[in-house]
């Protein structure tokens, strides 16, 4: 039996709903299937352009675009009469070569290497050379530094080299060569050497014996004297004239190689044991500490100016020298006592005596 046709198609037959609202007009746009399909991007996308441009919206008239007011830029200055219009970067190295005493700003090769000979004003136009025995004058007058001279003479030609050790040891070899009779006729030329190489072990120990061991004897016998001038660096000069081939001081700063350093007990630096006879050299220092039977308290400072004494006696346990010294508290030669752990400032250093030949002066000074 066949269901009645009134319900064969039910599903049709069910009362259907309004159909939606057409969408709203679009103001004459054309249809983009891109936005009428793709609702997930959004409009407001372009909202920062649309803030953007209502920003600069105003009722007076908008600016006129920049590349249409941007100013050419300036014309290049005419080229001087010659053509070189980069003058200031067309130096030769001839030129360059010709003035390079005179650009002693300039770092060189031998400053950035570490060490402190480096190219100095010679100043030509001075004529310093003219007196005998006298360096240029960025050289006169310096604690810091030691210097000898040779002269050689030809009729009216005379070659002069000046030999100017630094405290590090590097040295500046300089030669003049001028004539007498013409005060334009000179040539002036200047080489740097790096400092000596560290020495062996051995050497140092070569080296104590021959002015060390020496130096220790010779001082006992100065005790509660006046030696010299009486001033520190003058024991220590006393002390060094019987070696004629021994390496003079660096004025007041360094007295042959670094065995013992010490800044502050922020630093130190040991390459031998410190033997009688070495060399103390102190600077603007502040010990502070303990001493004595009954722990007291102690405060000194040594080394304003610089002071340099030699030394008496090492005690490596309690990081003590004795030392000889006169014109700081007395005037005579007495030992007093150093404690290296109590140093609070300043700086400490122990050198030890050294032969010429170190920097390779073989000749010993007249």
């Amino acid at each position: 039996m066949q269901a009645p046709p009134s319900e064969k198609r039910r599903s049709v037959d069910v009362p259907r709903a309004a159909p939606p609202p057409p969408p709203p007009a679009r103001d004459d746009d054309e249809y983009d299937p891109y936005n009428y399909s793709s609702p997930k991007v959004p409009f407001s996308q372009r909202t920062p352009k649309i803030e953007e441009e209502g920003y600069f919206h105003q009722d007076t008239p908008p600016l006129p675009s920049p590349s249409l007011t941007r100013a050419p830029p300036p014309a290049p200055p005419p080229a001087p009469p010659g053509g070189r219009a980069r003058q200031s970067l067309d130096v030769s190295r001839a030129s360059m070569s010709q003035r390079r005493s005179m650009d002693a700003h300039r770092p060189s090769v031998s400053a950035e290497s570490g060490f402190i000979a480096n190219d100095i004003d010679l100043a030509k136009q001075s004529g310093w050379w003219r007196q005998d025995k006298t360096v240029p004058p960025v050289f006169q007058g310096r604690r810091d530094l030691y210097y000898e001279t040779d002269d050689s003479t030809s009729g009216s030609h005379v070659t002069r080299t000046i030999y100017v050790l630094f405290q590090d040891y590097s040295q500046t070899i300089i030669t003049v060569e001028y004539d007498q009779n013409s005060a334009a006729d000179v040539m002036l030329d200047q080489r740097h050497d790096p400092p000596p190489r560290a020495l062996r072990q051995d050497e140092l120990e070569q080296s104590y014996e021959r002015f060390g061991r020496p130096i220790s004897e010779a001082v006992t016998s100065k005790k509660e004297t006046v030696v010299g001038d009486g001033t520190p660096q003058g024991l220590v000069q006393e002390l060094l004239k019987p070696f004629n081939d021994a390496l003079a001081p660096i004025g007041s700063r360094a007295y042959g190689a670094l065995v013992y350093s010490n800044m502050a007990n922020a630093s130190t630096q040991q390459n031998d044991q410190i033997r009688p006879g070495d060399i103390i050299s102190i600077r603007n220092a502040r010990f502070q500490g303990k001493h004595g039977p009954m722990h007291a308290k102690y405060s000194m400072e040594v080394g304003k100016p610089d002071h340099v004494a030699v030394v008496s006696e090492w005690d490596g346990t309690k990081k003590k020298v004795r030392a000889w010294e006169q014109g700081r508290e007395s005037k005579k030669v007495k030992v007093e006592s150093f404690k290296l752990d109590d140093l609070r400032s300043g700086e400490v250093k122990i050198w030890r005596v050294m032969p010429r030949s170190w920097v390779g002066w073989n000749s010993p000074s007249s």
